[in-house]
């Protein structure tokens, strides 16, 4: 998450606000503006920002990323146990779409599955296509996402219900 805390044992909240003399406002702030990739990376909520400090040697940023890819690729795991194997994964919107990197982390992260990518053809970014080698286990797609035109849809069906 970019700013939120994401998973936590419930004990943490309040142990944060006894130890600290913390208000409920302030752990709110705490939890939902200053934790996830900008509390660890001390840099931004933005993975791009995060990415260019990590490749220039930032430690933080590199250290948040770390544990972005980690954390991701443990809720695909998730994912595939709730149900039971998987036939494909699929990248979409902001990362998905243009992190070539971040795919290929996730990917090798997956290996165990038996997901193999080829990283020529994972060097597409917002264009619809198959990443995973012939010889892989798991299929892997990049697919664009157009949100505003998703918005726009549902925004509209919504207005035509109220005719």
């Amino acid at each position: 998450m970019g700013s939120r805390s994401g998973d936590l044992d419930p004990s943490v909240v309040t142990f944060l606000m006894q130890k600290e003399n913390l208000t409920p406002e302030e752990i709110d702030k705490i939890l939902n503006k200053e934790s996830g990739l900008f509390g660890v990376s001390e840099i931004s909520p933005d993975a791009r920002d995060i990415e260019a400090s990590a490749w220039s040697g930032g430690k933080q940023a590199q250290l948040a990323l770390d544990v972005y890819h980690y954390l991701v690729a443990c809720y695909i795991a998730r994912c595939v146990v709730a149900m039971n194997g998987v036939d494909v994964i699929t990248f979409t919107a902001g990362t998905g779409e243009r992190g070539c990197e971040t795919r290929e982390i996730l990917c090798d992260k997956l290996k165990f599955l038996g997901v193999e990518i080829d990283k020529e053809a994972n060097k597409v970014k917002a264009e619809e296509r198959k990443i995973s080698t012939e010889n892989s286990k798991v299929e892997v797609y990049v697919v664009p996402t157009d949100e505003e035109l998703m918005i726009a849809r549902d925004t509209k069906e919504l207005v035509e219900k109220l005719k």
